[in-house]
Parts: C-alpha cells; sequence; structure tokens
C-alpha cells in the first residue's frame, strides 16, 4: 500500500516535462546527510537530472539534502556527492520513497552517468 504523504510543489508542465527523461533502475547503497545527520538510505532509480531513494524517514518537499554514494572506477571505489532537491515524499511499506531533482552534479556523477549506457548496451 502507498500512502501520499507530502504533494510536490511543482506545476503541471514541470510534472509532464520531469517524466519525459528515462530513469534508469538501481539498487546502490547511499548516505543521506541532512542537518549534521547521516542516514542510510538506498539509490532505486537515476536519471540525468533526478533521482530516487528509499529512506526510514520523511523528508519535506523543497528541502535541499545531500546524498553520497561510491562508484567502481578501475579498481577503486570513487565517492559521489549529489545535492538534491526534495520534489515528493511517498510511505511505502515502512519506508519513505523521496522524489528530488539533481541540483548540482559532481565531476564524479557525471562520469558515473556515462558509463551506464555502456553497461547497458552490452547486456543482451
Amino acid at each position: 500500500m502507498v500512502k501520499h504523504i507530502l504533494q510536490p510543489s511543482k506545476s503541471t508542465k514541470e510534472y509532464i516535462d520531469r517524466r519525459r527523461e528515462a530513469r534508469l533502475p538501481a539498487h546502490l547503497p547511499s548516505l543521506l546527510l541532512q542537518q549534521g545527520r547521516t542516514i542510510y538510505t538506498t539509490i532505486i532509480n537515476l536519471s540525468s537530472h533526478g533521482i530516487g531513494f528509499l529512506s526510514a524517514i520523511p523528508l519535506n518537499t523543497n528541502e535541499e539534502v545531500e546524498i553520497s554514494f561510491e562508484r567502481k572506477s578501475a579498481n577503486t571505489m570513487v565517492p559521489v556527492s549529489l545535492k538534491v532537491h526534495v520534489c515528493s515524499c511517498n510511505e511505502v511499506d515502512f519506508e519513505y520513497y523521496i522524489g528530488g531533482s539533481i541540483q548540482s552534479q559532481s565531476l564524479e556523477y557525471k562520469k558515473f552517468f556515462e558509463t551506464i549506457p555502456e553497461q547497458n548496451s552490452g547486456a543482451e
């Protein structure tokens, strides 16, 4: 059962534009940094300008948070950090699905996102 907690504060046109961008499914462990606290989260979808993740705590719309995760580069793990503007928060099975727009992309995120189509095109 999905219970809607907070309404997005977007106009209809912005909402439609947001839906045009393809979302890539993911399952990445991540950290939410908010007002001096760290919360374990899981990123479940990504696009070049948006992110969806699961959190144990609800967030308010229009809140600015930071999400970080690691990406593999050669033989090392490289931290990736994103500033996210929270657009929606919905309760889903004792967790909260947070949808947000990426406000600032690090160079590492751009590199991470560029590698995704290459990985998908090799899978048949």
